[in-house]
């Protein structure tokens, strides 16, 4: 695949002197940037501005520009080092700037719809976006292409629910959740960081060991984990009135 043919994010660059070039082509790997362009002078402490596919805002600051000469059918270019802001700054004004929140909520579920659709509701209910998968339009992609497409979240909740049966050789079948919750887990995770994916479980089931550092909520009929998943809300930065889901 041509090396232009990668390049499908779309960025505006905010020079440290205020001057911003936007509508620039290029392709985001988590702490990497990748641009063929040349005529366009990057530099340490520069920002990245990435439109997001939903309408939202991810803001990275430039470590290293990483800038290479052409060579052959290698364009010039930049493998700028970057790393992701909470705040932007403002080049003129040299003060922090409030980014509009991204209040979507991506919500990973098995079979029970009565889970799904409670915490949904309590989502909407506190003022977030709840983004469930099979609701979305699927435009003949692939589970995993529409996972990537309506993953440009600002949070993921995650939903083991008793759904399978499963067990090791020889041992008892015990509950636990759909492969593809554990697998969607895993993808926020490495996506948005394990600050911004919680996880609620309903009843007594398998759950992976080899998360680390996951905190798994329980899903209870007293509705105790709203407490625990809005704890986790409000450190992520987002607000939430619970007054809301009286």
């Amino acid at each position: 695949m041509p090396f232009d043919d990668m390049l499908k994010d779309t960025i505006t660059i905010k020079k440290t002197n205020g001057e911003t070039v936007e509508n620039v082509k290029c392709s985001v790997q988590k702490n990497r940037v990748y641009i063929q362009r040349s005529d366009i002078l990057i530099e340490a402490s520069d920002q990245i501005i990435r439109n997001m596919s939903n309408g939202g805002q991810e803001i990275y600051e430039v470590e290293d520009p990483g800038f290479h000469e052409g060579m052959g059918s290698i364009k010039a270019g930049y493998q700028m080092y970057v790393k992701k802001l909470d705040k932007l700054v403002d080049g003129d004004k040299n003060m922090d700037e409030d980014i509009i929140v991204n209040n979507k909520v991506f919500i990973v579920h098995g079979h029970d719809e009565l889970a799904k659709v409670t915490l949904a509701r309590f989502l909407d209910q506190v003022g977030l976006e709840p983004i469930i998968l099979h609701e979305q339009a699927s435009s003949s992609q692939t589970i995993i292409e529409k996972i990537e497409s309506y993953s440009d979240v600002g949070y993921a909740i995650v939903l083991y629910t008793p759904c399978d049966i499963g067990s090791k050789s020889g041992g008892e079948p015990t509950p636990r959740a759909r492969q593809n919750v554990v697998f969607e887990h895993g993808y926020f995770i490495g996506k948005l960081g394990r600050s911004k994916v919680s996880a609620l479980v309903k009843g007594s089931l398998e759950t992976p060991n080899d998360i680390s550092g996951v905190v798994y909520i329980d899903l209870d009929d007293r509705g105790a984990w709203k407490l625990d998943l809005s704890r986790e809300l409000r450190q992520a930065g987002f607000t939430i009135d619970l007054t809301k889901t009286m």
